[in-house]
């Protein structure tokens, strides 16, 4: 599926959402639904930085697709939503092509609303996810280009 079809799917999902806490409840669902990743992969170089909670984000570049590995610490500590942030993200920019990343337009969250209600470290920790996403794009992207 594009980009844009996959946002298309979310902005239906948020735009049937009757109660604004809703949307709260569907990133705690898909937080909770989330396999995470291999314990192997949590390593220092791969936490996002500007996230206040743990989060990790692996990039894996295969056959001209940009594949994304994202979890956040694990055991009591887990913070669901910020999980459910970056489960978001993964939803939209997994297993895509680094110039189509590139093309899409971030904006997209704040167009579903979910920077309302959003505190500011979590904006902030959720915007750097997004950050991140686009830098492993423009890096496979030029990588692309070599080859």
């Amino acid at each position: 599926m594009s980009i844009e079809d996959l946002q298309d799917e979310i902005r239906k999902i948020f735009a049937s959402f009757e109660n604004p806490d809703d949307k709260w409840k569907f990133l705690l669902k898909i937080a909770k639904e989330h396999g995470g990743m291999d314990a192997n992969l949590k390593q220092e170089k791969f936490i996002v930085k500007g996230c206040a909670a743990k989060m990790f984000l692996v990039p894996e570049y295969k056959n001209g697709i940009l594949h994304l590995y994202m979890d956040t610490e694990d055991g009591e500590s887990t913070p669901l939503l910020s999980r459910g942030l970056g489960v978001l993200a993964l939803k939209i920019y997994n297993d895509q092509k680094p110039a189509d990343i590139l093309a899409a337009k971030p904006e997209f969250f704040q167009e579903i609303g979910l920077q309302i209600g959003l505190t500011p470290t979590r904006a902030n920790g959720f915007a750097s996810l997004l950050k991140q996403i686009y830098m492993y794009a423009k890096v496979y992207s030029l990588v692309e280009k070599e080859n």
